[in-house]
């Protein structure tokens, strides 16, 4: 099963350059109450340094630009150019102008060591290969300050049994897991964070129409 989710950063980018606009009006908007919830977890403080990885159409990164207020620098992160266009969009007419996109993989953030306060990341663990969990939380755990804060938002489920739609994709071509359900599958973060040296790992479930996990993390002090 894992494999059906094996695909290229490439194809993955492409798929969701074509998706972006339905996936703005659909998905993003239905999925917005969870990203709600999860924001409720971060420990604001003055003049923050914040990514998020995988900002999608910008729904998310805007919400948090509106929170943070103007003396936060924002940065974000996309595979697809497509979705960083809407996202540059959504934060000009904000009106919000301390911001750096960059298209990139997020297994490779281009960032140095210790450089952000916070990272967001909604919805990209539950797509991305098995294989690749650990080197990208590595690589969040290099970029995050001491103490700095993680907030995962998944796809999940209660148990690990396997459910409707990891049995879906078993059936399924390759390329239409992709293109026409985005390669998403319910995952558990929780332990997986853990293992790659994050402190205080919390996870909480969350039922309704996109069954969902926040796990919460931190960056070791000293």
């Amino acid at each position: 099963m894992v494999d059906a989710y094996n695909h290229p950063g490439s194809m993955i980018a492409r798929a969701y350059d074509l998706r972006s606009g339905i996936y703005d009006k659909t998905v993003a908007r239905s999925e917005f109450k969870y990203h709600l919830e999860a924001l409720r977890r971060i420990d604001w403080r003055p003049e923050m340094r914040i990514l998020e990885v995988a900002t999608g159409p910008g729904r998310v990164l805007s919400e948090i630009a509106t929170r943070s207020g103007k003396g936060t620098t924002l940065h974000g992160l996309d595979l697809s150019q497509k979705m960083l266009t809407r996202t540059r969009k959504r934060l000009d007419r904000l009106g919000f102008r301390n911001y750096e996109l960059q298209k990139g993989d997020c297994r490779h953030l281009p960032w140095p060591d210790e450089h952000f306060d916070l990272l967001y990341n909604g919805y990209m663990m539950d797509l991305i290969p098995d294989a690749d969990m650990d080197q990208v939380l590595a690589e969040f755990l290099r970029v995050l300050t001491p103490g700095g804060q993680l907030i995962l938002l998944n796809m999940s489920k209660q148990d690990d049994g396997t459910g409707f739609l990891e049995s879906l994709y078993e059936t399924l071509p390759a390329p239409l897991a992709l293109y026409f359900m985005g390669n998403c599958r319910p995952v558990h973060m929780a332990k997986r964070v853990a293992g790659a040296g994050f402190r205080g790992v919390k996870r909480e479930y969350l039922a309704g129409r996109h069954p969902s996990e926040i796990v919460t993390a931190n960056k070791e002090i000293g």
